[in-house]
């Protein structure tokens, strides 16, 4: 099954392109060059590594105090605002994220860094104790 989850997210993307293609000939058919572009709209990807679990955003000219990153369990939200000005004025946004993540994590662990482009989340996931033997004690009546 994850095959599919790839190959529906794959013709999403392409639909994604063709839609901002076709608004962008409209629009620079009215000389309004990317005012129909979103404000915001990142390239994500989810790595579930052996010992946590990455989230990758492309997040180019954001501002990382806009930027909310909650996890709780096994969910991460990424929320961001953002406000561009341009000739016709000043647009703003909401951009979120949800994410069902494939096991649950360390929370206190959590890290994120942002280097002006890319917002990288590193989750450790929670492992499970090793089994352990008990020792039995042996008490002897007297």
């Amino acid at each position: 099954m994850p095959n599919l989850k790839i190959w529906k997210s794959q013709q999403l993307h392409r639909l994604r392109i063709d839609s901002e293609r076709m608004f962008d000939q409209l629009c620079s058919d009215f000389g309004l060059p990317s005012v129909c572009q979103p404000l915001v709209d990142p390239d994500m990807t989810m790595q579930d590594t052996p010992d946590s679990v990455i989230v990758e955003a492309h997040l180019a000219g954001m501002n990382p105090e806009n930027m909310l990153i909650e996890v709780e369990e096994s969910h991460l939200v990424i929320s961001c605002k953002h406000q561009e000005s341009c000739t016709l004025g000043t647009q703003s946004g909401v951009f979120e994220q949800r994410f069902t993540l494939p096991c649950r994590v360390r929370t206190k662990d959590v890290t994120a860094s942002f280097d002006g482009e890319c917002l990288i989340i590193t989750m450790p996931k929670c492992t499970r104790e090793a089994p352990r033997r008990i020792p039995i004690t042996i008490i002897r009546k007297r």
